[in-house]
């Protein structure tokens, strides 16, 4: 019987902009003692309980929330929309959106002011590219090469990025526009949170036998981690926790890699590791 050697990538628990939201959102329900939250805050299960179990109540509809109760803005991005509307409503808002996609909002911006065609290249219907898209009059969203290749041709276009993007999938598709516009500027806003674990989770796949992912499944960021790992290594499985895990997953195995997406918490990364530890083969 053997024991399983477990490297956990060096980038895990929340990244920046995921910890500066919960944070945001803990002080503020310690603050207002409740408060609406649009949506979830982050695309993990875990996270939005304990901050429902602090005071933090989910809404999906500006419009529903109570006139008396502060609202809390995603870290994902709000569309300009819902910010003009809680504005006419006078609600109070707390900003959560990541900096990093401050900027990509801006970086979009710029492109817009250049008469440029702005391309997004991101997941049609997540919420920060439609939050994006929503600063922009008739954006483009490419998700993949398919769409890259389908794209009429552009006399003048530019192009931002959904900062969770994989590197990969963005170059294919820089590559295919490069051919369809005259006059091509590209801002890549992949945010280096997400460049760093992509780049530790390539290492991982190719120098272990098995890799476990972990992460919610709503979570767009942990899914396209699963998907790069998959492409390097077939024995590739995300989990939301330890309790997804299987020891037939294991079966000839001597090395695991465990990668998390940016909004798992580093507490859910360490069980699960100290689960496939413990498995005895």
């Amino acid at each position: 019987m053997n024991s399983l050697s477990i490297t956990i990538a060096k980038d895990v628990g929340f990244c920046f902009g995921v910890k500066r939201a919960v944070d945001i959102a803990k002080k503020a329900a310690e603050t207002y003692g409740k408060v609406a939250m649009l949506g979830d805050i982050v695309h993990n299960e875990t996270v939005i309980r304990d901050l429902e179990r602090a005071g933090i109540v989910v809404y999906t509809d500006i419009d529903d929330v109570p006139a008396d109760m502060p609202v809390l803005f995603r870290s994902h991005g709000t569309p300009r929309s819902v910010w003009d509307r809680a504005h006419e409503r006078k609600l109070t808002i707390i900003d959560a959106t990541c900096p990093l996609v401050t900027e990509i909002h801006k970086a979009s911006q710029i492109l817009a002011k250049e008469d440029r065609t702005v391309i997004i290249i991101g997941d049609p219907g997540h919420d920060e590219v439609e939050g994006v898209a929503s600063q922009l009059v008739n954006p483009i969203i490419i998700a993949d090469v398919d769409g890259a290749r389908n794209q009429e041709p552009l006399r003048k276009a530019g192009v931002v990025v959904q900062s969770t993007q994989s590197i990969g999938n963005v170059g294919e598709i820089v590559g295919i526009l490069i051919t369809k516009a005259y006059d091509l500027r590209i801002i890549n806003t992949i945010c280096t949170p997400t460049r760093n674990r992509q780049q530790q989770l390539v290492e991982l796949a190719r120098k272990n036998d098995v890799m476990i992912i972990v992460g919610s499944f709503t979570s767009a960021n942990t899914r396209r981690l699963t998907s790069i790992s998959g492409a390097l290594n077939k024995k590739s499985y995300q989990v939301q926790g330890p309790d997804d895990i299987h020891i037939d997953w294991f079966k000839g195995a001597s090395s695991v890699g465990i990668s998390a997406g940016a909004s798992t918490p580093e507490e859910i990364v360490q069980e699960v590791a100290k689960k496939t530890r413990n498995l005895v083969l």
